[in-house]
């Protein structure tokens, strides 16, 4: 699971999204909200049922917790896996408790608006689930990069499972208690300094128990300290084939970024020791 390429940095940054982002004055990001449906970093059905296997099969009763959300396209793909591994109609997800630090970002996401693309609506058909997200033929196309994106409308069958809020996670991870619950912040960590990625880790180590599951995603792992400061803080590497190391290495230079490689093994799930 060795990935060290996000060591060769580039000379000049450069940032490839499609979203929103901010950069400080070296041209570093700082803050981006930028997601697709179904990020090939992770087996998306293979974390639903580890995450119904961990939590005794009861999806309703699984306690989910995602931070840095952007438009809310993680949580809508894990509720449509979590719907195909269950067979069952969408009565028996768990309501996400999904937010991010951008209030306009949550605003649109309560709203129940969503930009997609091609590559969107081929995963929506690939689980029949297209029916869920209606077309907002109000609104024109969008393109950015190059990239025509579609406003869509998601379906309340799907929103009624989100709870929308405006987060910090460094806060939250001092204040609230993650037990027996599933922590979620992918491909944030790198917008964050390393002493607030460590801050962070210590806090969720204190807030958490052997319940607990935590995940990062892949550009954690290019471009932050995540995977280290978990098992320095408490937490060990969970060894699981729902890592699939699709994504692409964007060559943007954030402000997370590790100045030498990591001492520890390469996870993007964890649990307290």
């Amino acid at each position: 699971m060795q990935i060290n390429t996000y060591y060769n940095q580039p000379t000049s940054p450069q940032f490839t999204s499609t979203r929103e982002c901010v950069k400080d004055s070296l041209g570093r990001v700082i803050n981006c909200h930028y997601s697709d449906f179904n990020r090939k970093d992770m087996d998306w059905e293979k974390f639903a049922q580890m995450l119904l296997s961990r939590f005794d099969g009861r999806a309703e009763n699984i306690k989910i917790n995602l931070f840095g959300c952007s438009d809310a396209s993680d949580v809508y793909t894990l509720l449509l896996h979590m719907k195909k591994v269950l067979g069952k109609d969408f009565s028996k997800l768990p309501t996400i408790k999904a937010s991010d630090i951008s209030a306009q970002m949550i605003q649109k996401a309560k709203n129940g608006e969503i930009l997609l693309h091609e590559r969107d609506l081929q995963f929506l058909d690939s689980l029949d689930a297209r029916q869920y997200f209606i077309r907002d033929y109000s609104k024109p196309i969008e393109q950015m990069r190059g990239i025509d994106f579609y406003p869509y409308k998601v379906s309340p069958e799907l929103t009624k499972h989100v709870e929308f809020s405006v987060k910090d996670v460094r806060n939250e991870a001092k204040n609230y208690n993650f037990s027996n619950e599933v922590f979620i912040f992918r491909n944030g960590w790198t917008f964050m300094d390393l002493n607030n990625q460590n801050e962070v880790t210590k806090n969720l180590s204190k807030n958490s128990n052997k319940k607990t599951l935590c995940a990062i995603g892949q550009s954690d792992l290019f471009k932050s300290n995540a995977s280290e400061f978990f098992q320095r803080n408490g937490f060990k590497g969970i060894e699981s084939d729902v890592f699939a190391a699709g994504e692409t290495n964007y060559p943007s230079v954030s402000i997370g970024m590790p100045a030498e490689k990591s001492t520890y093994p390469e996870f993007i799930l964890f649990e307290k020791i």
